[in-house]
């Protein structure tokens, strides 16, 4: 049996055993509802944003390659150059990185004296990962590498470990400090933008650069903590004043409203979430298994829903983030976050969007990721960076797009069903 083989296989167990925990979760959460008492107000409860989400409908635009496509795409780029954006970074969601289960940490631990066995173990798990994945839930290299050569703007993938807990995040959220502070030499200058294009958890890592860009509370804290994971900290703030000439444009793909960003002029937010409610929340899971009501994973995403850290140090640093990060690991408090099913981000602001993903008899949820697939689809490239653009960079006159779909748009009729995309067959090389 290969290697790749046996992958899959766990990863389709972990699959199967979090949708059955999930949907168990929510069974008792129905039945504890009637019994909990209202939660005291404190300052880390997610709450609902007053700004009325934007509804559009996918739209298959135009197919990859063709004229009219290259055209769009050159367009978008011009515009971004126009406003100044020198990088697209691309950051996957938790579990598909290059060690989710912690097993190359671990390994370094037991191990420290080879380290180049738990460098090669990442490289591995990243790659196969991407491998099986392909676009499902997943920006694989082919995908990053054609949108740079389309846009004509430079566009990297940043690869995190893919653990569901704070103090991983924490850690890999300075890393990807040091990553754009260092990006090119420094090339980045006052003025410059950068675009992040985060999906699921990976877009919680903006929010705490946020709060590190803007040394918001909890800063010494988020700091120690990745000290404590081994992260070199020494030269953190200087990466972080090099960060401070820039300006960031942050759209988050499915990402569950979590983390705090900080309120600064220098982030910029735009989140898409796959909903098909006509309210603004998501409360049930009915239909999960045919994707019926959008991103369950979103949905089930919510405080409290972090996987217990493997070492007692971790757990331990976890406990004292929940007070600035709120609830990490906390049955009761998931239970109650995923009984509200709230679906739009108090900052920023959000676009629901209806992908048509759902099935009509057989289950599809595996090949829509539970809803969470459809915003790393590649035929869905051109329609997710019109959003962004327009959101952003918003055109002149609008010549240069394509049956451009506008934000603002009233959401009627269905939606174009977006299919499985293309599978990749390029593996990502980005390191720690």
């Amino acid at each position: 049996m290969t290697h790749a083989l046996v992958l899959a296989l766990v990863l389709a167990l972990a699959l199967v055993c979090v949708a059955l925990a999930f949907g168990a979760g929510y069974g008792l959460a129905v039945a504890r509802l009637r019994t909990l008492q209202p939660p005291p107000a404190a300052s880390t409860e997610i709450v609902a944003t007053h700004v009325e989400p934007a509804r559009v409908v996918f739209a298959r635009l135009v197919p990859e390659g063709t004229p009219e496509w290259r055209a769009a795409m050159q367009a978008l780029g011009a515009r971004m150059k126009n406003a100044r954006t020198r990088l697209v970074v691309f950051v996957h969601g938790s579990f598909v990185g290059d060690d989710p289960l912690a097993i190359a940490r671990t390994l370094e631990g037991a191990v420290p004296v080879l380290p180049d066995l738990a460098r090669a173990l990442r490289g591995f798990t990243r790659a196969q990962v991407s491998r099986l994945l392909g676009d499902l839930s997943n920006f694989p290299r082919d995908y990053v590498d054609a949108l740079a050569e389309a846009t004509g703007i430079e566009a990297v993938d940043f690869t995190w470990s893919g653990e569901n807990h704070h103090a991983a995040r924490v850690q890999e959220t300075v890393r990807l400090a040091r990553v754009l502070a260092l990006h090119g030499g420094g090339a980045l200058g006052p003025d410059d933008r950068v675009l992040l294009i985060g999906h699921s958890h990976g877009g919680q890592l903006f929010a705490l650069l946020s709060q590190l860009v803007a040394r918001a509370r909890g800063y010494d804290e988020l700091v120690g903590a990745a000290a404590a994971r081994g992260e070199d900290v020494g030269v953190l703030e200087d990466h972080l004043e090099r960060l401070r000439r820039c300006a960031f444009d942050v759209a988050t793909f499915g990402t569950p409203p979590r983390y705090t960003f900080a309120s600064t002029s220098k982030f910029r937010l735009l989140h898409v979430i796959n909903h098909r409610k006509t309210t603004a929340r998501a409360a049930s899971l009915r239909g999960l298994l045919h994707t019926r009501r959008g991103d369950y994973v979103h949905h089930l995403g919510a405080p409290g829903s972090d996987w217990p850290a493997l070492s007692a140090k971790d757990r331990a640093l976890n406990q004292r983030l929940d007070g600035i990060l709120g609830a990490g690991t906390d049955l009761r408090a998931w239970l109650r976050h995923v009984a509200r099913g709230l679906r739009v981000s108090p900052h920023g602001h959000t676009l629901l969007v209806d992908y048509g993903d759902e099935a009509r008899i057989v289950p599809n949820f595996w090949a829509t990721g539970f809803g969470h697939a459809a915003y790393t689809r590649r035929d869905a490239m051109l329609f997710h960076m019109q959003l962004v653009a327009d959101h952003f960079y918003p055109a002149g006159d609008g010549r240069e797009d394509v049956r451009r779909p506008s934000p603002a748009r009233l959401w009627t009729g269905r939606a174009r069903r977006l299919l499985p995309g293309r599978r990749s067959r390029s593996a990502p090389t980005t390191g720690r």
